[in-house]
């Protein structure tokens, strides 16, 4: 299991140039999240503290082979197998914390505010679960394995010695969380299904046609208050004192009431002579009830809505946690099958993907506050160019005019000419 200068080299160079892709990405994260309370959604939030495990890792892989060349026994290679064994993992475990996030939110309607006081849970356990193997590491050491941070080929990591403890402590638990996220996505997109489904079902809001009953015990679901001008009807009654004693005596402007409800419509004209006349009659256009337009709105935003969140959200992160594992994983386990024959192709991929994992979390991140984006970008330009150094003095130089030339198309030829150099600058500013 020798490799070649080349080959070394290859897998060093790609593990600090994705590490350092990575922490710009990271920077992105933090820097954003903090500098803008646009970014701070809940998933975002989540993010941001993953990003924090992120960097941790991201200062091991950017070490590479330099632990291993100092000496298994070296501090150095000592504090890059730590990292690694506890910040790598983790981020499997906080895209499990947003899985755990769109389940509480999809079958038990958590809010933002609800979801917010689970952080420091999450917290906790993303960061506090892989800290105990990855602490009681430094002290396990045998006469016949040595201790259990040594070289890994790539870096510093749990030694081939100890290879059995890299599935039991790592690959195992992360594709568990792997295999737990992915069972809350697919039973969310179940429930995404059969609302679009029963959508479909109901129709549009827009052509819905309801036939309402013309019983005039058809209960009233919805009452319609309109003002409008009074007009004169055919029928009067005159209320007698007794009955007209609760109305008020002040006068006021005439109006209508419209009363609506199943199929009949009910008017009650009043004036300020007391004067109230009523009239019943059915209408021949019938609208759909308030309750069940409100209904297909409620059904038509929670669809949207879902929809929306799920595939853009969940799902992003669960293919980049795919991207990141499963090629690492295929090379564990070709490893554990063969132990003796080093595959290149295999450890070159992992050594490629999993110092990418802040990568992939700051483009989802971005893709997600996309409009946030857009509206600090904006900021931005709008500051640089409001940024202007005042010109330094010039000194008019003189203008010769000869005897007998009209000098009155001077003002106009400098005035032609500052405004053509004020359309041909880009900035807002014309230059000195």
């Amino acid at each position: 299991m020798i490799l070649s200068e080349k080959q070394i080299s290859a897998i060093s160079v790609t593990e600090r140039v994705c590490s350092t892709i990575s922490l710009i990405g990271t920077f992105v994260i933090v820097a954003t999240f903090l500098g803008s309370s646009a970014f701070r959604k809940p998933i975002n939030r989540l993010v941001f503290y993953a990003s924090w495990g992120n960097m941790m890792a991201n200062i091991a892989t950017i070490i590479s082979a330099n632990g291993i060349h100092q000496g298994v026994d070296n501090s150095l290679c000592q504090f890059q197998g730590f990292l690694i064994q506890w910040f790598m993992p983790a981020d499997a475990l906080w895209t499990f914390a947003m899985a755990c996030n769109v389940y509480l939110t999809f079958f038990h309607k958590y809010d933002s505010e609800q979801l917010r006081k689970l952080e420091w849970k999450y917290v906790l356990c993303c960061y506090g679960i892989p800290f105990i193997p990855a602490f009681a590491f430094f002290f396990i050491q045998t006469q016949a394995r040595g201790r259990i941070y040594g070289s890994a080929i790539l870096w510093c990591w749990v030694s081939i010695k100890w290879d059995f403890l890299r599935v039991a402590t790592f690959y195992g638990p992360v594709w568990l969380i792997v295999s737990l996220t992915f069972a809350i996505y697919l039973r969310a997109g179940v429930v995404i299904y059969q609302k679009r489904r029963q959508l479909r079902n109901i129709g549009g809001i827009d052509s819905l046609d309801i036939d309402i009953p013309e019983s005039p015990f058809a209960m009233l679901t919805g009452i319609q208050v309109t003002r409008e001008i009074a007009c004169s009807t055919p029928e009067r009654r005159s209320i007698s004192a007794e009955s007209a004693r609760g109305l008020p005596s002040a006068g006021f402007r005439s109006y209508t009431v419209t009363i609506e409800g199943g199929s009949q419509q009910s008017k009650i004209q009043r004036a300020g002579s007391q004067i109230v006349s009523g009239s019943l009659q059915k209408e021949t256009t019938v609208k759909a009830r308030p309750d069940v337009v409100d209904s297909q709105r409620r059904i038509t935003t929670e669809t949207n809505s879902a929809t929306w969140a799920y595939y853009k959200y969940a799902m992003l992160f669960f293919i980049a946690l795919l991207v990141t594992w499963v090629p690492s994983t295929i090379n564990r386990v070709y490893s554990l099958a063969r132990p003796n024959d080093f595959n290149f192709n295999l450890n070159y991929a992992s050594s490629f993907v999993l110092p990418l994992q802040g990568f992939w979390n700051s483009l989802i991140y971005v893709s997600i506050s996309w409009p946030a984006v857009k509206t600090l970008w904006s900021d931005i330009r709008k500051r640089i160019r409001s940024w202007h150094v005042p010109c330094p003095p010039k000194q008019l130089q003189p203008i010769h005019i000869r005897k007998g030339s009209q000098s009155s198309l001077t003002p106009h030829l400098l005035q032609a000419d500052n405004e053509e150099r004020r359309r041909s600058w880009p900035g807002s500013h014309p230059p000195c």
